[in-house]
């Protein structure tokens, strides 16, 4: 059995590509150790083939083709297939540091955690470093409750290592073809998770293009992530309406996280100086399928201040987007 499954999906990636797996064959785990299951979602471009010409050379690489079904789906494929004994999620633009892996899964594997959290960072295409995440449980393991309520955390799928069994039996797996499947990822994860750790070294670094769905300036892309946040909140509502009344704490964090999501579309619209007929849409939307928790406290800090000051008072949030500038957007 190999300790460690890296599984990376592939589309349109074959600037970054190369060094995104180089950064793991060239880090400090002996190559019988570990496996990279690279995930082919139907590329279109020459990221197939610059994959495959690096396989020839490593054993340890296996390559995957499937019809497209988004980073979700890819990473689902990656999970069934994983032969280690923990995963870890790589994005294709993103790389892990030197000298970090073998360390990081000693910790995951000494404590036989669920999962287990290290810090990273992000850097824009100039090399400039956005944010610098460094994350720590003080050597403590804990349940999931615990851990997000007492300790930083990402709600990102790749700064972490998973218990491969522990996903597999508990069918944690990505929605397909959505934005935002990180959160709701991490959301069913939590009450699941019997024991999370959290380590400060800076293992992966995230690189930071135009193309997030949270700096994108296409309308139909703007307008997917949108229906999307619905999508999700209806997914996580659904599994909260299943849990027995006795589990008070996982009631609370699923209504917690249903308030992100909230929170989040509400965001987006001011961030993208979006019509307030478009919102009072989508709030009547979400209220009609008793979608819109707005009375949890959310991190970070600024959006549970958005959160009490702006959706609790409709009209000042009528107010708060007149007043400000209008963004173009691209079609």
């Amino acid at each position: 059995m190999k300790k460690l499954s890296v599984i990376i999906p592939v589309y349109n990636v074959e600037r970054y590509i190369e060094k995104c797996i180089g950064s793991v064959l060239n880090n400090d785990l002996a190559e019988n150790d570990f496996e990279i299951i690279v995930v082919n979602d139907e590329t279109p471009d020459n990221s197939l083939a610059i994959v495959e010409s690096i396989a020839a050379k490593h054993a340890n690489i296996i390559v995957i083709s499937q019809q497209n079904k988004g980073l979700g789906g890819a990473r689902n494929t990656g999970i069934k297939n994983a032969t280690g004994e923990y995963i870890l999620f790589l994005d294709a633009d993103d790389w892990i540091n030197p000298g970090m892996l073998s360390k990081t899964l000693s910790e995951a594997r000494n404590a036989q955690v669920d999962m287990l959290e290290f810090g990273a960072e992000g850097i824009t295409p100039d090399g400039k470093i956005t944010y610098h995440n460094s994350l720590s449980s003080e050597g403590k393991s804990c349940n999931g409750f615990d851990y997000t309520q007492h300790y930083n955390y990402m709600w990102s799928a790749c700064n972490k290592l998973y218990r491969t069994q522990f996903l597999k039996d508990n069918a944690l797996y990505f929605m397909e073809h959505i934005y935002f499947e990180d959160l709701e990822f991490f959301t069913r994860l939590i009450p699941k998770a019997s024991k999370i750790q959290a380590i400060p070294e800076i293992v992966a670094s995230f690189y930071q293009s135009g193309d997030s769905i949270t700096r994108n300036t296409s309308t139909a892309k703007k307008q997917k992530a949108y229906r999307d946040i619905v999508t999700i909140a209806q997914n996580l509502h659904d599994h909260y309406i299943k849990i027995d009344h006795s589990k008070k704490n996982e009631q609370g964090f699923y209504l917690q996280y249903l308030g992100i999501l909230v929170v989040t579309l509400f965001f987006q619209f001011f961030k993208n100086s979006e019509s307030f007929e478009l919102a009072k849409a989508y709030r009547k939307e979400l209220q009609d399928k008793d979608l819109y928790y707005i009375g949890h406290k959310i991190i970070p800090s600024h959006k549970d201040w958005f959160r009490r000051i702006f959706l609790k008072n409709f009209m000042l949030f009528r107010i708060l987007l007149l007043v400000k500038p209008k963004k173009k957007i691209a079609d």
